[in-house]
């Protein structure tokens, strides 16, 4: 019976055969060879292959290509893990002619049912019955995947203000978020029982919510098309309009599809006035003449000499040669150049995010050595590696002291 049913199978390919020519007699009727794979009820176009994973009460869309004139109807089937197959519909074979398959089809839509487990795996078979009763079938699977992903913060880590109460507008907070914790994007039989198999992430929205203000949506970050375990920092800036209030952010994890969403919001944000540097002071360091003005200690605002424990130096001359000023730190003290803009409306949070911002673009920006100090160059410094900074702009270089002594004159804002 199977052989009588490939026979008729194999018209479809027959047709295709002439069709495809260049030029084909309208009395010439070509050969045909009986194969058992010259009919396909799953074709690889259009909605096939189907995806490898599907959540719960999602559409499977199946394209069968088939030749009406041989198959009476279709029966699709559907089999869990190992349990027996079961009949989900029979249909009648009433596809329509496609020009570009040059054979029958038919669009069968299979819902995913519920309550299955995770990871588990669904069988779809499709079997063309003939009109003389032998049959054919195609089978395709898939896993059952969590539709709706998963969202927490781990950290939350002040960029800009030194402790969590001083947020100032335009202050950056970076949140620590964990999408989709212990899941995969895909399962085999090895894959660990504990492990979620998720469908895949599409994109990250942030939302801000300033006082009673309506939630507006400040940032959208593409993700990479994946249901696995991911750990992001994502850094939000303060909005401007912020003092005086509390800011609400709120975190959207959203999947490809179906495009369900999760979110988490922040604790409230108490958005302060910007602290100012309430202090100004000048600094003179040289070479080739007193050795006690070659460092300069920013937090105890004084020169300190040769014999200072090296902690104490944040700014060191190294060298006033080639028409050059080089200076270094000794201690864990970095520097940052930065603009006069800065300097001028110094406080201590858009310091320590012009410092930030500069060091997050580019690390190598951060030093703890300037080739050649020029006068009107403003630097930021990080003392000791501690939430303590100051900015100084160069004011003048004198080259002609007394002793030949070259020296430097910085003023220097602190807090």
């Amino acid at each position: 019976m199977k052989s009588i049913f490939n026979k008729y199978l194999a018209l479809p390919a027959i047709a295709f055969t002439c069709l495809s020519l260049t030029s084909c007699e309208e009395d010439y009727e070509p050969p045909y060879k009986i194969t058992e794979d010259s009919f396909q009820i799953f074709q690889a176009t259009g909605t096939l292959p189907i995806a490898a994973k599907y959540a719960a009460g999602e559409t499977v869309k199946v394209e069968l290509v088939y030749n009406k004139s041989d198959v009476k109807e279709i029966v699709l089937l559907q089999k869990f893990d190992n349990q027996d197959s079961s009949v989900v519909r029979t249909l009648p074979a009433q596809g329509a002619f496609s020009k570009i398959k040059r054979a029958d089809t038919l669009v069968v839509e299979y819902v995913v049912p519920a309550g299955l487990a995770n990871k588990a795996t669904v069988r779809l078979d499709a079997k063309a019955i003939g009109f003389n009763n032998a049959s054919k079938t195609r089978s395709a699977s898939f896993r059952i995947a969590e539709a709706t992903p998963t969202i927490k913060i781990k950290s939350v880590a002040h960029r800009s203000a030194v402790t969590a109460g001083a947020n100032t507008a335009n202050d950056v907070i970076r949140y620590e978020l964990v999408l989709n914790e212990g899941g995969v994007t895909s399962a085999t039989a090895t894959t660990s029982a504990s492990a979620i198999l998720f469908k895949d992430l599409d994109s990250l929205n942030v939302y801000a919510t300033v006082g009673t203000n309506p939630e507006t949506r400040i940032d959208r970050i593409g993700l990479t098309k994946s249901g696995a375990a991911l750990t992001r920092n994502v850094d939000v800036k303060v909005p401007a309009n912020a003092v005086g209030q509390d800011v609400v952010f709120r975190f959207e994890a959203k999947a490809v599809s179906p495009k369900n969403a999760a979110s988490v919001s922040s604790a409230p944000v108490s958005i302060v006035a910007a602290t100012p540097f309430t202090g100004t002071a000048t600094a003179t360091i040289g070479i080739n003449g007193d050795a006690a003005a070659t460092s300069f200690n920013f937090v105890g605002r004084a020169n300190v000499g040769t014999e200072t424990a090296t902690t104490n130096k944040d700014i060191t001359v190294t060298s006033v040669g080639g028409n050059k000023f080089a200076v270094k730190a000794e201690n864990k003290t970095a520097f940052v150049k930065t603009t006069a803009t800065v300097y001028n409306s110094a406080t201590v949070n858009s310091v320590r995010q012009a410092y930030y911002t500069a060091s997050a673009a580019t690390p190598s920006q951060v030093v703890t050595s300037i080739a050649d100090l020029v006068v009107g160059d403003v630097y930021i410094a990080k003392l000791v590696d501690t939430n303590n900074y100051v900015i100084f702009k160069v004011t003048g270089i004198n080259r002609a002291g007394a002793d030949n002594q070259t020296t430097a004159t910085l003023e220097y804002k602190y807090l």
